[in-house]
């Protein structure tokens, strides 16, 4: 904050129980509740919250001060007007608590109800200046290492992850094949759809949860975000992508991907593996601390373009080939700081404490196929990487 020149952070927006506001998840533990948390520089947080999310509120172990000290039926009473409302309770927040200078606004909601309300607010209380930070925000840069405890937790969800995935592999095998596609015990085609419905049931059982994730095969397999047609029957000898993002209680993500087919490989299939196996593995033993992402990126862009491969260094348009970026960093978003760009500006250096995801892979929809293998990594305190992901990466599952 310092640095920044930030006097006070003011962290709002809907609860962050379920991933939507990771921000305010980080300082409340990811409790159920509604609330306002306040930082002032080289002060411990506070949590402004109301009396029916008491026991959410202690547990997150902050400072705790009842919105029942303003009351806001009053304040409605005096202003009906919301925003004028919304904006003088702030205003005696900020005199009570004595909030001054450089303030940063963050978390989650409407945009223009949030842009309607500071820059009223920044009229109606000129001793304090209303900041808004647009890249790698102050909350955003210390959610980049982890501390321990959280290395831990995402360790434990990485084993839940990878024993679904486990558990989902073992589901397939234990269909029949009839003319190279899977069959049910009713003599219909297994598909795509009863195979994520599988792994719903196996992420709730260990308390897992996920907004949606990747089971795609053929040409699906080679649009690297295709979720998948559920309708599509499992076919021998095709790809699958199999990208699972969960995230369990703690709010904390793992991000796994592993891409199969069952019973054989066409040789194509196999030479493109091995590319992508190989510029995984190398491009693993090249991680430093101090190392700036974009390098591992773009030398993950030469070794496939060495290797024929089309890519977005050399064709940014490219819908073949290797398509996206190397990986992003994972916590309690699954997208989040250090990035890993191809073009731009990029000052972020790999860290003890950085957790990211490594995921080459490459995409041939019109052949029929796409791959990409995918682990979550972490830099430990010796400064070495190390994987989070405990799976097997075989290509061929056999029947």
């Amino acid at each position: 904050m310092a640095e920044r020149g930030l006097d006070v952070l003011i962290i709002e927006g809907p609860d962050g129980a379920h991933g939507a506001n990771p921000a305010f998840a980080y300082f409340t533990q990811n409790q159920h509740l509604v609330g306002t948390v306040i930082v002032r520089r080289d002060e411990e947080p506070v949590l402004l919250y109301r009396s029916m999310e008491r026991d959410a509120a202690e547990a997150t172990g902050l400072a705790l001060i009842n919105f029942d000290r303003w009351p806001v039926h009053d304040i409605l009473q005096e202003h009906p007007d919301r925003l004028e409302a919304r904006v003088e309770l702030y205003k005696r927040i900020f005199h009570d608590l004595k909030v001054r200078g450089r303030v940063a606004f963050y978390g989650t909601g409407p945009i223009g109800a949030f842009y309607a309300f500071l820059q009223k607010l920044a009229q109606e209380v000129p001793e304090v200046e209303v900041v808004g930070e647009f890249d790698r925000d102050v909350i955003a840069v210390a959610r980049e290492t982890k501390d321990p405890e959280e290395i831990e937790r995402m360790r434990r969800v990485g084993e839940e992850t990878c024993a679904v995935v486990e558990a989902t592999l073992e589901f397939i095998r234990s269909h029949r094949v009839q003319d190279d596609w899977l069959t049910k015990d009713d003599g219909t085609a297994l598909t795509v759809g009863d195979v994520k419905r599988f792994v719903r049931w196996e992420l709730a059982k260990r308390g897992l949860e996920a907004s949606d994730f990747i089971f795609a095969i053929g040409r699906d397999a080679g649009v690297p975000h295709s979720t998948g047609n559920p309708d599509d029957p499992i076919v021998l000898g095709k790809t699958i992508v199999f990208d699972l993002f969960p995230r369990d209680a703690s709010g904390y993500y793992h991000d796994v991907t592993r891409t199969f087919c069952l019973g054989y490989a066409p040789p194509e299939v196999e030479r493109a593996y091995r590319d992508v196996m190989e510029a995984f593995e190398a491009v693993c033993e090249k991680f430093l601390v101090g190392g700036i992402p974009q390098t591992y990126q773009h030398f993950v862009c030469k070794f496939f373009e060495k290797r024929g491969h089309s890519t977005v260094l050399s064709d940014p348009k490219t819908t073949q080939g290797y398509v996206h970026s190397l990986g992003h960093g994972l916590g309690l978003e699954v997208h989040e700081e250090p990035h890993f760009p191809t073009f731009g500006k990029c000052e972020t250096q790999l860290r003890e404490g950085m957790v990211f995801t490594v995921e080459p892979g490459l995409y041939y929809p019109e052949l029929g196929y796409g791959i990409r293998i995918e682990d979550t990594y972490y830099c430990d305190e010796n400064g070495e990487f190390r994987s989070l992901t405990p799976l097997p990466r075989e290509l061929v599952i056999l029947l």
